[in-house]
C-alpha cells in the first residue's frame, strides 16, 4: 500500500483561543444579571391605577452585541404591579475577561387586577451596554434596571358626546408603538403609552355577541399624547355606530372539491372588510354541490364593501388525508375580492374565460413523487438505531388524527400566500434495506380554478421516540418547487435524501443545564449518494436530555438526524443558575458537513468530514475530507477500519482547518471506517461506511454494489392486460403478467406513480428466472381515453438487485363511479320509505346531461328522471331528491341507472346500491329537539370488473325492459 499522505491548511485569519475551553462539548459559562423591570412613576392618581392595571409578570430578555450572537431569556415572577425583579443567566465568557455586552428588554404583562376584562402587555424601552463579565472577574454577576415613566389614556364609550351615558362595548382592541390590549364587556378601557410619545392609533371596537352571524366590528382613530405620570380622557360617542350604521347584506355559495370527498366541516371566512369586519362560519355536509343550493354556505349580516377570505376543508383519510386552504380572495388578487352589496345575498359567481364559475367549486392539481429516506449505515450493522425509525405521523396510534401534523408535506400559494395544502404518505423506515420508500400525492385548489404560483415548501420531519432520545423537527426543501398551477396540473417533485446521525454533547461551568436544544440549518447542491445532481436547504430544531428541570444536570446530549450537506448549529439551552433563578440561552455555534450514512460526535469549533464513495472501485480508494477547527491547530488525525488498529493520517503540526486525503485498504465487502481529529486536549469523529465488491474473487456481497445489467439485457417480458372498469368504486383494474428474465429471483414489484395502489408488491413466492405470475393492481386519478406509461420495478428478495422496463397502456371510457350515496328516513312514514341522494363521475368520454333510474321490481322511485347541468368527462354532478317506496328496511337496494348525452345518442348504464334505512322514530308530542331525519351513510356495491356495457339508446331500453327480475340483496 502507498505511503503517501496529502495534508493542506486552509487559508484564514487565526483565531486563538484557550485551550481549556476551545473544544469542550457545548460548555455553557453563564453569569448572572439581576435588576428589576418597573414603571417609574409617582403620580399618586397614576400610581393608583398602575395597581389595577399593571403587571402580574414580566419577561426579560438579553441579546449580545459585543459579541453578537448570544440570547437569553427569563420570567420575572417576583414583584409588584409597578415593579417586577428579575434574574437572567446569560453567557459571560465568549469575550474573554472583558465579558459579553448585552442589551436588556422586558415585557409586562397587564390588566389581571382590572374592574373589567382586559389583557395586554406593555414593551418598554431597551437598556443598553450592560457588561456581563465571567464569575472570576465579575463573582456576584452584575446589576441593571428596565425602567419607563409611563402615560395612561382614559378611553370612555357613551351616547353622547359627553359620555354622559355610558355605553358598553362587547369587545376591542388596540396595539400602539408601546402597548397592546384586548378587553370585553365594559364601558371604559385605559391604554398604557410611553410618557412624552404621540401618535394616532386606530381603537377596534365590536357590537354583537356571535362572529358568525352579527358581531359588527367599527374603527376609530385615536390621537395619544399623555406625558409622563399624565391621564389623557377620550370620550366616544356611540349613538352614529348603533344598528351597524346601514342595510347589511351576506355572502353565500357552492363549495366542492371535484373528484374528492370533503370531510368533516368546511370553514369558509370572510375578512379585513371595511373597518376591520369579518364574518365566518362551520358548514356541514362540507361538500355542497352547485346542484343542492339548500346546502350552500352563508355569511350573513355583513357590512356592505370588499373583503378577503378563503375556504378550508379536508379531504382523504388516514396518512393521505390532506387539510386544503384556498388562496387569498380579495382587493389585488388573481381571483379578486368578496365583495357584499347591501341589501343582497352574493353568491361571487363570476365570468372565467367565458364561464361562469363560483369561487369554491375547484379541481385540484397536485404535487406527486417518490419519498426515499436512507440510512445504509442500518443495513449494514445489524442492531443500528436510526432517528428515521422514530418519524411521528399523526394519522398513527396514539394520535389517530384526522388532520395531518407532524410528518407532512406542506404547500403554499405565493401569489397571495394564504392558499396552503398539508398532507402525509404511507411506509415505515425498513432497517433491512436500511431506508424509508414510498410515493405521494399533494392536492392544491385555486379559486373560480385560475392558475395560481404554489411553492411545495418542503417535506416536514418530526421525530418524537423519547426512549430513544429523538426529539425534534426538520424541513428540507428541494430547489426549483415553485409552479404556475391549473386545474388537473401534476407536478413532479421527488423527495430523496441520506440521513447521518450527530450526537452533540453538552456541559456547563456553573449551575446546571436542563432541556437543552440545537437549531440546525444548512444546504447541499452538487451530486449526491445515488448519482444524481441535486440541490436543498434543510432547517430544524432538535431537543435533548435531560428535558425538565427536576432532571437538571451539569451534562447533557441533544442527537440529530441530518441528511447529506454542510451545516450551522446553534446550540441553546435552559440554564439554572446557583441560586434557582431560570433563563433560556445560546451559546456558541458551530459548523459540520455531511456525507450519507455516517456517525459523527461534534464538539463546538471542532468537527471533521470525510467522503468515501458508498461503492469502492478499488481496494485502496483515497478518503478524503477536512476538520473545521475555528482557527486553532490540530494537532492529530487519524481512522480506523473495521474497529481495527488506528493508522494516522498527520501526527502533529496539522494545521489550522486542515484538509487530509489518504488511502485506506478495504477489506472484501463492507468496511466501516471512523476518523478522528484532535485539538485543544478534545477529540472529534466521524463514522463512514463504503463497499468493496471484488470482482475476482466470486463472492457477491450483501449491499452488492455490482452494476446494474446494461440496458441492452433484458430485465422482463410483461405482458399488459386491458385495463377493466372498476365500476361503481371508480378507478381502474391493471392486470400484468410478468416473466422473470434475470438469473436470481424477484421478489418485489415496484410501480412509483401516485396514480397506482399499491406502489409495492411483494410476490407470495419469489418468482424464480424463467417462470411467469400476475400482478393485479389499481389505476386511479387518470383521464378516460389517456395513454399512461410508467416504469416497472423489480428486485430480489434483499434488494440490491433490481431492474426497470417500462410499460404503457390505455385508460378505457368506463360508464360512471358513484360516491357520497346518502339515505334518510322520513318522519311518520312507514318501514321502507325514505329520501337518497347520490353523486357520479362521468367516465365516459361524452357530456352527459340526462339520468334515468330504474328500481327492482315491488319499488318505486321518483323522480325516475332528472336533468343534471352538463357533465363533461371527468366531471362530477349530483342526483338528489329521490324518493323511495316498497323497499325493506335494513335491506342492500340495487336499482339500475342509465347516463345519456345531451342527443340521447351515447349511453351506459351501471348499479347504484343504498342501505334502506329504519324507520324513523316518532316524535314525542312537545319534543321540539327531536330529529327529522335519521341520516345514514349508504354501502357502495360491489359490481363486476367490467363495469357497464355502452350501446345505443335502443339497446339500452330493451335492456331494461327485462328489469323486473332484479334481484333485491338483502344484508341482516
Amino acid at each position: 500500500m502507498s505511503k503517501r499522505t496529502v495534508l493542506s491548511t486552509l487559508i484564514g485569519v487565526s483565531i486563538v483561543l484557550p485551550c481549556t475551553t476551545a473544544f469542550a462539548d457545548v460548555v455553557l459559562e453563564p453569569n448572572v444579571i439581576k435588576g428589576q423591570a418597573r414603571f417609574s412613576n409617582t403620580n399618586p392618581s397614576v400610581v393608583a391605577l398602575l395597581q389595577q392595571l399593571g403587571m402580574t409578570s414580566a419577561q426579560v430578555n438579553a441579546s449580545s452585541s459585543s459579541p453578537s450572537g448570544y440570547t437569553s431569556n427569563t420570567n420575572a415572577l417576583v414583584g409588584t404591579p409597578l415593579s417586577r425583579s428579575f434574574e437572567l443567566s446569560a453567557e459571560s465568557g465568549a469575550g474573554g475577561p472583558g465579558g459579553v455586552t448585552y442589551s436588556l428588554g422586558a415585557t409586562g404583562f397587564l390588566y389581571a387586577a382590572a374592574g373589567y376584562t382586559a389583557s395586554g402587555q406593555y414593551w418598554f424601552q431597551p437598556t443598553t451596554g450592560v457588561v456581563l463579565k465571567p464569575l472570576a472577574q465579575q463573582p456576584g454577576g452584575t446589576t441593571a434596571d428596565i425602567a419607563d415613566c409611563i402615560g395612561l389614556v382614559r378611553v370612555r364609550w357613551g351616547l353622547d358626546p359627553q359620555c354622559n351615558t355610558p355605553f358598553t362595548i362587547g369587545s376591542g382592541s388596540i396595539q400602539t408603538s408601546y402597548s397592546t390590549s384586548n378587553f370585553q364587556n365594559t364601558a371604559e378601557h385605559y391604554i398604557l403609552q410611553l410618557g412624552g410619545t404621540s401618535e394616532t392609533r386606530l381603537l377596534s371596537i365590536t357590537t354583537g355577541n356571535d362572529p358568525t352571524l352579527n358581531t359588527i366590528t367599527f374603527q376609530i382613530p385615536l390621537d395619544l399624547h399623555p406625558a409622563c405620570d399624565e391621564i389623557q380622557d377620550i370620550c366616544i360617542d356611540m349613538s352614529q355606530y348603533i344598528d351597524g350604521g346601514g342595510a347589511l347584506g351576506s355572502l353565500t355559495g357552492p363549495f366542492d372539491v371535484l373528484g374528492e370527498v370533503e370531510l368533516g366541516q368546511t370553514y369558509i371566512r370572510a375578512q379585513d372588510g371595511p373597518s376591520g369586519n369579518s364574518r365566518y362560519g362551520y358548514f356541514s355536509p362540507p361538500e355542497m354541490p352547485v346542484a343542492s343550493p339548500a346546502d350552500w354556505w352563508t355569511l350573513p349580516n355583513m357590512i356592505p364593501g370588499d373583503y378577503r377570505g378563503y375556504g378550508q376543508t379536508l379531504v382523504r383519510t388516514g396518512r393521505l388525508a390532506t387539510q386544503l386552504v384556498t388562496p387569498r380572495m380579495g382587493p389585488g388578487f388573481p381571483a379578486g375580492p368578496m365583495t357584499v352589496q347591501s341589501g343582497v345575498s352574493s353568491d361571487l359567481q363570476q365570468n372565467i374565460g367565458g364561464q361562469l364559475r363560483y369561487p369554491f367549486v375547484m379541481t385540484p392539481a397536485r404535487f406527486a413523487g417518490k419519498i426515499h429516506l436512507a440510512d445504509p449505515y442500518v443495513a449494514a450493522n445489524s442492531g443500528a438505531y436510526s432517528s428515521l425509525s422514530a418519524l411521528r405521523f399523526s394519522a398513527d396510534p396514539p394520535w389517530s388524527s384526522q388532520y395531518p401534523w407532524g410528518t407532512t408535506l406542506r404547500a403554499l400559494d405565493t401569489d397571495t400566500y394564504g392558499g396552503q395544502s398539508i398532507t402525509s404518505f404511507e411506509g415505515t423506515f425498513d432497517p433491512a434495506i436500511g431506508a424509508l420508500s414510498s410515493v405521494y400525492e399533494q392536492l392544491v385548489v385555486n379559486p373560480y380554478d385560475i392558475p395560481t404560483q404554489w411553492t411545495q415548501t418542503g417535506l416536514m420531519l418530526d421525530f418524537d421516540a423519547p426512549a430513544a432520545q429523538r426529539q425534534g423537527f426538520l424541513t428540507m426543501r428541494r430547489d426549483g418547487t415553485s409552479h404556475l398551477v391549473g386545474p388537473g396540473d401534476v407536478v413532479p417533485i421527488d423527495h430523496i435524501y441520506c440521513f447521518n446521525e450527530v450526537e452533540l454533547p453538552y456541559s456547563i461551568a456553573s449551575g446546571l443545564l436542563f432541556d437543552p436544544y440545537a437549531q440546525v440549518t444548512g444546504s447541499f447542491t452538487g451530486t449526491d449518494w445515488m448519482g444524481n445532481a441535486t440541490s436543498y436547504t434543510a432547517q430544524g430544531t432538535f431537543q435533548g436530555w435531560p428535558q425538565t428541570q427536576a432532571n437538571a444536570a451539569t451534562n447533557g446530549m441533544v442527537r440529530l438526524a441530518l441528511p447529506q450537506g454542510s451545516y450551522t448549529i446553534q446550540p441553546g439551552s435552559s440554564v439554572e443558575s446557583v441560586s434557582g433563578a431560570v433563563s433560556n440561552a445560546t451559546f456558541a455555534k458551530t459548523t459540520l458537513t455531511l456525507g450519507c450514512g455516517q456517525r459523527v460526535t461534534v464538539s463546538p469549533g471542532l468537527s471533521v468530514s470525510a467522503e468515501l464513495p458508498l461503492c469502492a472501485t478499488s481496494a485502496t480508494p483515497d478518503i478524503v475530507g477536512a476538520v473545521a477547527s475555528s482557527g486553532v491547530p490540530v494537532d492529530h488525525i487519524w481512522y480506523t477500519i473495521n474497529g481495527g488498529p488506528a493508522v494516522d493520517i498527520c501526527t502533529s503540526n496539522c494545521g489550522a482547518d486542515p484538509q487530509f486525503s489518504a488511502p485506506v485498504s478495504l477489506a472484501a465487502c463492507g468496511n466501516t471506517i471512523q476518523v478522528f481529529a484532535s485539538a485543544g486536549g478534545q477529540t472529534t469523529s466521524v463514522t463512514t461506511q463504503t463497499t468493496w465488491e471484488d470482482p475476482n474473487d466470486g463472492v457477491d456481497c450483501e449491499g452488492s454494489c455490482e452494476p446494474p445489467p446494461s440496458s441492452g439485457e433484458t430485465c422482463a417480458t410483461v405482458d399488459v392486460k386491458p385495463l377493466a372498469c372498476e365500476g361503481g368504486g371508480g378507478g381502474y383494474s391493471l392486470t400484468l403478467e410478468i416473466k422473470n428474465e434475470l438469473d436470481e429471483p424477484i421478489t418485489y414489484v415496484l410501480l412509483p406513480d401516485p396514480h397506482v395502489s399499491p406502489n409495492v408488491v411483494t410476490l407470495a413466492d419469489p418468482l424464480q428466472p424463467g417462470a411467469s405470475t400476475k400482478v393485479t393492481v389499481t389505476v386511479s386519478g387518470v383521464n378516460p381515453g389517456a395513454g399512461v406509461c410508467l416504469n416497472l420495478g423489480m428486485s430480489n428478495p434483499s434488494q440490491n438487485e433490481c431492474c426497470s422496463k417500462e410499460v404503457c397502456f390505455e385508460v378505457p371510457a368506463c360508464c360512471f363511479s358513484v360516491e357520497g350515496q346518502k339515505t334518510s328516513c322520513i318522519q311518520g312514514a312507514p318501514g321502507g320509505t325514505f329520501e337518497a341522494s347520490f353523486n357520479f363521475e362521468n367516465r365516459t368520454l361524452d357530456t352527459i346531461e340526462h339520468v334515468f333510474l330504474f328500481p327492482p321490481s315491488g319499488v318505486t322511485v321518483s323522480p325516475q328522471y332528472v336533468d343534471v347541468p352538463a357533465t363533461p368527462p371527468g366531471g362530477l354532478a349530483h342526483v338528489g331528491g329521490l324518493s323511495f317506496t316498497g323497499a325493506t328496511p335494513g335491506e342492500e337496494l340495487c336499482l339500475t341507472v342509465g347516463i345519456h348525452d345531451e342527443e340521447m345518442n351515447e349511453c351506459c348504464a351501471d348499479e347504484v346500491c343504498f342501505q334502506v334505512p329504519q324507520p324513523c322514530k316518532k316524535e314525542l308530542p312537545g319534543d321540539i329537539l327531536s330529529p327529522t331525519k335519521n341520516l345514514a351513510a349508504a354501502e357502495s356495491c360491489s359490481v363486476s370488473a367490467a363495469g357497464g356495457e355502452r350501446g345505443s339508446v335502443v339497446g339500452l331500453l330493451l335492456g331494461l325492459a327485462a328489469l323486473g327480475g332484479l334481484a333485491r340483496r338483502r344484508r341482516p
